[in-house]
């Protein structure tokens, strides 16, 4: 919400609906509940991570999402899906093969299968990249515990795709004006980013372990697919993500 305040998609005005009454939320609603106005479009926000619940309700939560739909007269439905459900190497694009290393991935994986099954309407999943101030770096960040990195033989930390919130917009404001929408693409910034260089960016101070034994030193993803439709082609920059994420925690504080 914050992001879209700052950069409204043009010619969209989001609905923004919540299980439970908040500020910003202007209707409650949950499956099981009529829809509560008609939409052009469904962008469906909702999901389970680890430890938060049962991974297999991100299926349901997403044929629920399809259901909505229908019964908004949405033309176009886009679901989060995850970078999780390539498993390890760099540069997956959006034709390599699912190989899932955990339950998250799988999970997430069947979602995508659930949503190709539905007839309508149109669907794309949105195969997002570590998004910026939502994973456990930017927890990290936000701690003022001491900080501890995985360090790999090369010298270097973690690598990662980041996807911050003004990329995923314009994904979505891509996707929604497209005349051929892919079932699924690739989210994030052009690159990798060291998650090293990301602390030395927010000015962190952190310590290196050694990087334990199955530790994924890149997940990068190939965003050739994003790049086309936006036209986008601005590079992952560490300092960038990081004022990002500044902007939008002070906004909401």
């Amino acid at each position: 919400q914050r992001a879209w305040m700052r950069a409204p998609v043009p010619g969209w005005r989001p609905i923004w609906c919540a299980r439970h009454k908040a500020a910003g939320i202007d209707h409650v609603w949950q499956p099981g509940m009529a829809a509560p106005q008609q939409a052009e479009a469904v962008l469906a926000l909702w999901g389970v991570v680890p430890g938060r619940g049962d991974l297999e309700d991100n299926t349901r939560l997403a044929q629920a999402a399809m259901a909505l739909g229908r019964a908004c007269g949405a033309a176009r439905v886009l679901h989060c899906s995850s970078a999780a459900v390539y498993g390890a190497g760099p540069q997956h694009c959006e034709e390599s093969p699912c190989q899932p290393l955990n339950a998250y991935g799988v999970a997430k994986l069947a979602m995508e299968a659930a949503i190709a099954q539905e007839a309508s309407p149109e669907a794309c999943a949105l195969r997002l990249a570590n998004v910026v101030g939502a994973d456990s770096l930017f927890a990290a960040l936000a701690s003022e515990a001491p900080m501890v990195l995985d360090q790999f033989p090369d010298g270097q930390g973690p690598r990662r795709s980041y996807a911050p919130p003004s990329t995923i917009w314009r994904a979505v404001a891509a996707l929604l004006a497209s005349t051929d929408m892919p079932n699924v693409i690739n989210v994030a910034a052009p690159g990798a980013v060291d998650m090293a260089d990301l602390a030395q960016a927010a000015g962190r101070v952190f310590q290196w372990q050694p990087a334990p034994e199955g530790a994924l030193a890149q997940a990068v993803l190939n965003t050739t697919r994003l790049q086309e439709l936006t036209a986008d082609h601005s590079k992952a920059d560490p300092k960038a993500l990081i004022d990002e994420w500044r902007v939008l925690t002070e906004a909401g504080a």
